[in-house]
């Protein structure tokens, strides 16, 4: 029997974002899908297949563009189980949309950010009574814990809408695991890597020289670094997750750590998005300097970029990534 969504539920709330058009940067994120490094989600697919039951509601948390929710849709084969993707993105939420619109088992809701209370909306605050009262069966969080700036109250929200033995599931590249290879890379710590080796690149190579004398500039690199920052967060321990989620009242199950090859061209692919972040001191950020960069100095930062991924990496094809998995339910 296919899955059936509460009565008076809606699937997606007819707001703005729902209406507008899509949005270049959701698109060009969305081909980290076809990354190799992206087999990172096939263990949480795996996870929430042996777990899954007819009639289950799954909530995708930042789910984003719906990657997570095509990947586990084609696996399962079954429309016996919903999928909520919640993400606090509209323009990434947008191109999920596009995705799944006509898929009954797929529904959509934008978390928005309280500007009075300088906060994004709890998940209990963005769900509507129907779905509280129906009871979610299970959370998935991947790639994206790392962000969760209010981690205790956001992991206290999923258990309130957990039903009694619901579970969560949750994956990062980005958590320090004293069990992970020493020989693989936690994967946003790559970025600190790639700007000290352009740091270098610029003072020693004559090409650059046009770039040297901003290093010179100690306000003006420290601002780009509290701004790198902010586009990579600084790396948290296991134990954080790991106390968090025990605080909140749920019960670790499985902690598992995986290595996964990650191609450095598909990786270069998606940090040059987001050059301004990797390497904005090349020409100055424009939230920093107020001036947009020229298309010439975008051209110039990805080009550094490349450069020094191939220093750091010694010119590999690939390097390996540490991946961490947690497993939790909430106790009967």
């Amino acid at each position: 029997m296919s899955f059936q969504w509460p009565t008076g539920f809606e699937r997606c709330p007819k707001e703005d974002w729902a209406e507008t058009p899509l949005e270049e940067l959701a698109l060009k994120y969305d081909t980290v899908e076809e990354h190799g490094w992206y087999d990172n989600l096939d263990a949480t697919v795996e996870l929430i297949i042996e777990n899954l039951n007819s009639g289950d509601l799954i909530i995708d948390y930042s789910g984003g563009t719906g990657i997570l929710t095509q990947r586990l849709l084609m696996a399962a084969q079954r429309d016996d189980f919903g999928i909520l993707i919640v993400d606090s993105s509209p323009k990434f939420l947008r191109l999920a949309l596009e995705k799944f619109q006509d898929n009954e088992q797929v529904s959509f809701r934008l978390i928005n950010f309280l500007r009075d209370e300088r906060r994004l909306q709890l998940l209990d605050e963005v769900l509507t009574t129907e779905m509280i009262e129906h009871g979610v069966d299970m959370i998935c969080s991947t790639n994206a814990i790392h962000l969760y700036n209010q981690l205790d109250e956001t992991l206290a929200a999923w258990n309130r809408v957990l039903r009694p033995n619901g579970r969560i599931h949750i994956q990062s590249g980005n958590i320090r695991n004293p069990s992970a290879d020493e020989d693989a890379w936690i994967i946003d710590e790559t970025v600190d890597h790639i700007h000290q080796a352009a740091m270098k690149i610029v003072q020693e190579q004559p090409e650059w020289a046009n770039y040297s004398t901003m290093l010179e500039d100690e306000e003006y690199m420290k601002s780009h670094d509290v701004l790198r920052d902010k586009y990579f967060l600084p790396v948290r321990p296991i134990d954080t997750y790991l106390d968090a989620l025990t605080s909140s009242g749920f019960q670790i199950d499985k902690q598992i750590v995986k290595t996964i090859p990650a191609d450095v061209e598909e990786w270069y692919s998606f940090l040059s998005v987001y050059h301004e972040g990797v390497l904005g001191w090349v020409g100055g950020a424009e939230r920093i300097t107020g001036e947009k960069a020229t298309e010439y100095v975008i051209e110039e930062r990805k080009k550094l970029i490349r450069i020094s991924m191939d220093m750091i990496f010694g010119r590999n094809d690939s390097f390996q990534t540490s991946w961490t998995y947690i497993e939790a339910l909430k106790p009967e």
